[in-house]
């Protein structure tokens, strides 16, 4: 616990440990696991949950959901739940405090995440009752599926959702009537009320806070647009020239009703409950338009009717899909058919242009429930590509076989390399923000009093390769600290997004423990490498750290900066992999920083099953 602290620390740990190297992903020997920390179930837990096991693709699939889920299991009395085995009918989980049942989801086991949720708390007798499941996308063992709970927040996007159908478990359903004790409430009530006064939208040094207070992180839609950071017609472009019809004015004028939000959030009106009244997607109700929903379902797939992309929203919630991984399978078909590799022929008579909405929603449904053309992109891009063969790997957008998320490669050379070196795909909650702090907060001598060697003024400049390595390692160390506690990537904010003073203490507060700075930091890299270690281990190497071609190849036009080429992300990859004490030809972590964070059987580990740990 004092080297992993919890959450996605302790998953980590227990994957490493638990699963051997090259088990069939969807059989018995893998491992689904649900973790929760020490902060979860106070206000500052953010009721963030990590979700961790071997992904079909090899590599470690990771990610985290809030609402309320997180804190019942740990009302309950649970950190952790651990699944192992194959069930051999659909069943799912009931926990109540001491009491814990698996129980038959054979009249579940097809229901969308809507009924799924409303059934088992019926069947339960309590709607007050938090349940996570999976929809018919992760029963089908569609490529990116998600684990979700309170209908609509999603988490392991990197292969959660499909390990969970292989196990043939619907859903996990808690009741905690327990608490959680606090070694010091007035110390934590200090540093509570000081954390929250950052996130004041009246009085904060962050100015992202005001726009998602009030119109939610879609409100970046406008913003990526005009700085050429909007990845449109599968990222051919950069820039919708539609803006003003998708844009997050529009959302909150015709469609969002009221807000929502997680356990204890500052944020009450971040996501949204909306629904379209009119139009041919009249009746589509849900929640929480995000600011990737919205660019990934507009600009990427050169779609401007915005009552669309709230459904395709509301399909990919309803049938446990990844949005990104949607979106990316739609763009890539869309522009293969444009260029004439992909016929109506292949596409079950779809015609998959750019913009045509209707396809894109179609498409969609079939994709859950592999149906058709449906069934090839259920596979996702990279193996979808390597079927469908002719060309078509030149236009895929993946990494480590995982889609892109939304963030600006070209643009925003740390997201490049974020982006890039996560052990689990893509995946910008791993090192978010990607920009620096205020600079008016993050001071040369707030910076010296931390004991931080960063240039912030270098990371500023977002399209040269200065001081991007050493933005990135910091980031990467303290988010993951943030991620063990647990707490949201939203509250890195303003000065506590450099400042990570207060967050220890907090933890301390909780624990009655004793960590600095140095050590919280220490913890978080001592996690980064241990899950560099899991996917070495599985075959992963430098190689897979990359860039797809056609961000290093081609050029936006004359009013943006040239691609990020290979040389430049190769000097940023070296930097990193010096300062995480990885080597640089492999990714290997070194014998001596495995001993520096106390990880030395972790380097008996590797050495036993045949890797070089130099």
């Amino acid at each position: 616990m004092r080297d992993y602290v919890g959450c996605r620390g302790i998953n980590a740990r227990i994957l490493y440990e638990e699963v051997k190297p090259g088990v069939d992903s969807f059989g018995p020997e893998n491992k689904l696991i649900f973790g929760t920390g020490p902060l979860e179930g106070t206000p500052i837990g953010m009721g963030r949950v990590s979700i961790t096991t071997r992904s079909d693709r090899g590599c470690i699939a990771e990610g985290g959901f809030g609402g309320f889920w997180g804190p019942e299991l740990k009302y309950a009395g649970y950190d952790h739940v651990i699944v192992e085995g194959v069930s051999e009918k659909p069943c799912y989980i009931w926990i109540d405090d001491d009491n814990v049942e698996i129980r038959s989801a054979e009249h579940i086991w097809g229901k969308d995440t809507f009924d799924t949720d409303r059934m088992i708390k019926e069947e339960v007798g309590d709607f007050n009752i938090q349940v996570a499941y999976i929809g018919p996308a992760g029963e089908n063992l569609v490529h990116s599926s998600l684990v979700l709970t309170d209908l609509c927040r999603g988490g392991g996007r990197s292969g959660c959702g499909e390990v969970m159908g292989s196990k043939k478990l619907k859903a996990i359903a808690v009741r905690g009537t327990g608490g959680v004790q606090i070694a010091d409430p007035e110390e934590y009530g200090k540093l509570w009320n000081q954390i929250f006064q950052a996130h004041d939208h009246y009085n904060t040094d962050d100015h992202y806070v005001p726009i998602y207070s009030v119109w939610g992180s879609c409100g970046m839609t406008r913003m990526f647009s005009f700085t050429g950071s909007l990845q449109t017609r599968n990222a051919q472009e950069a820039e919708l020239y539609r803006i003003d019809d998708v844009c997050a004015e529009k959302y909150f004028e015709k469609y969002a009703l009221r807000g929502t939000a997680c356990f204890c959030c500052p944020y009450a009106a971040e996501g949204k409950w909306h629904e379209v009244r009119d139009g041919e997607y009249a009746g589509t109700k849900g929640k929480n338009m995000w600011a990737g929903s919205n660019f990934a379902f507009t600009a990427l797939i050169g779609n401007a009717n915005l009552a669309a992309a709230v459904k395709l929203v509301d399909e990919c919630n309803r049938l446990g899909m990844d949005q990104y991984f949607v979106a990316y399978s739609i763009a890539w078909a869309m522009e293969c058919y444009e260029k004439g590799i992909l016929t109506k022929q292949d596409t079950d008579g779809l015609e998959l242009n750019f913009g045509n909405h209707r396809a894109a929603v179609e498409l969609a449904e079939k994709i859950a429930y592999r149906k058709g053309f449906g069934g090839i992109l259920a596979l996702g891009v990279e193996k979808a590509s390597q079927k469908i063969g002719r060309g078509s790997d030149r236009y895929k957008l993946t990494v480590k076989g995982l889609e892109l998320e939304m963030m600006p490669w070209r643009n925003l050379y740390q997201a490049a390399l974020g982006n890039a070196t996560s052990e689990t795909g893509p995946d910008h909650t791993k090192w978010y923000p990607p920009y620096p702090s205020n600079p008016r907060i993050a001071t040369s001598e707030l910076l010296r009093e931390l004991g931080l060697d960063l240039d912030l003024k270098s990371v500023f400049n977002t399209r040269t390769t200065d001081g991007k390595a050493k933005f990135m390692k910091f980031r990467y160390d303290s988010t993951t600290f943030i991620e063990c506690l647990p707490s949201c990537v939203y509250m890195i904010r303003g000065r506590l997004g450099i400042d990570f003073r207060p967050w220890v203490k907090i933890l301390n507060a909780s624990t009655g423990l004793d960590f600095t700075l140095g050590e919280a930091l220490e913890v978080g890299a001592r996690v980064v490498t241990l899950e560099r270690s899991f996917i070495v281990r599985e075959g992963y190497r430098r190689v897979h750290d990359s860039v797809p071609r056609r961000m290093r190849e081609e050029p936006l036009g004359a009013q943006f900066y040239e691609p990020l080429t290979q040389q430049k992300f190769d000097i940023m990859l070296d930097e990193y992999y010096e300062l995480q004490g990885w080597d640089r030809e492999t990714s290997i972590p070194t014998l001596r920083r495995l001993k520096e964070l106390r990880l030395e059987y972790v380097a008996e580990d590797l050495k036993k099953h045949g890797l070089e740990v130099k």
